[in-house]
């Protein structure tokens, strides 16, 4: 009976991952790369193999889906972290916010035909290095992210003329309300102080938007920062440059006992970039006016 195409697909990648019993016999070990410095918090993480032989060379899973990848090993994840994103060549761990009680990530493979090859790591959630919640408004119309570049060539008399696409006339218009970047957020932080099971003095940051949406941050007191942006989008391009969008509001309702750590969080809540000019100024101006910084009002508050 003949093989249909889809089987014979699948037998395909099946023998990818086939380890011939003559190099199986040359492993010696394997080994987990990624970067220790980025075990942080909401952080993603790449992990790739190296298998190593007993000639000391080395195979890397990075290198093609043909060579020994994660297809040959079990790979087990016991804490600290979720699988993210998974192929044949590499892992990506996405590191937990609240695993501060027991601030680590532990993870293991072993080789699925010679399972005494084996890798286990155990590596701490660094707690105490710069974390950072993002929010940006919509940068302003620019026509050049919709078309080659944002050129097009227009014949005139026989000679090529290069201008820019403008469907909506935003480029010589430049109160069109496109053009404006968007505002940040608008942003409610809660920051209050926690003991940790072993003692340890944690912040705990709980960062609001107004349209809805939390995240949830955790800083070692006195050491560790964190960076909470809600910028202004970009302004779109112009005749005069679109103007940049203005910063989000941030109100941070703070407790007592936290007042003192309030330097380790900083607020960043600048006006967008103003955009580019449809046709560019030798002297004078480049681009349109910035937009405006957003407020910070700081509260006190009684959990």
């Amino acid at each position: 009976m003949p093989v249909k195409p889809f089987l014979f697909f699948v037998f395909a990648l099946v023998g990818l991952a086939f380890i011939k019993p003559g190099l199986l016999k040359q492993i010696s070990r394997v080994e987990f790369i990624y970067k220790p410095n980025d075990i942080m918090p909401g952080n993603l993480v790449e992990l790739s193999l190296r298998t190593v032989l007993k000639d000391s060379s080395e195979i890397f899973s990075t290198e093609s889906n043909t060579t020994i990848n994660f297809a040959d090993y079990v790979f087990e994840l016991d804490k600290g972290a979720v699988i993210h994103d998974k192929s044949r060549t590499s892992l990506t761990l996405k590191i937990a916010d609240d695993a501060y009680e027991d601030p680590e990530v532990v993870f293991s493979v072993k080789l699925r035909r010679k399972p005494s090859i084996n890798a286990t790591v155990v590596t701490p959630i660094l707690y105490d290095g710069i974390q950072a919640v993002y929010f940006s408004g919509k940068n302003g119309y620019d026509p050049r992210a919709n078309s080659n570049d944002g050129f097009r060539k227009v014949p005139i008399a026989g000679r090529v003329n290069i201008e820019f696409i403008d469907n909506s006339q935003t480029l010589t218009n430049n109160s069109d309300p496109n053009i404006v970047g968007g505002k940040g957020p608008d942003l409610d932080v809660y920051i209050s102080l926690i003991q940790a099971q072993n003692g340890t003095d944690y912040l705990k940051v709980v960062v609001r938007k107004d349209l809805g949406g939390e995240h949830v941050k955790y800083l070692v007191a006195g050491v560790g920062f964190l960076e909470i942006y809600s910028v202004g989008g970009k302004g779109g391009i112009s005749k005069y440059g679109g103007k940049g969008g203005d910063g989000g509001d941030v109100t941070v309702f703070i407790t007592h006992e936290a007042k003192p750590y309030f330097d380790q969080i900083f607020i960043v809540n600048h006006g967008g970039d103003g955009g580019d000019l449809w046709r560019p100024k030798v002297d004078g101006q480049q681009q349109g006016p910035f937009g405006d910084d957003g407020a910070v009002k700081v509260v006190d508050w009684n959990e």
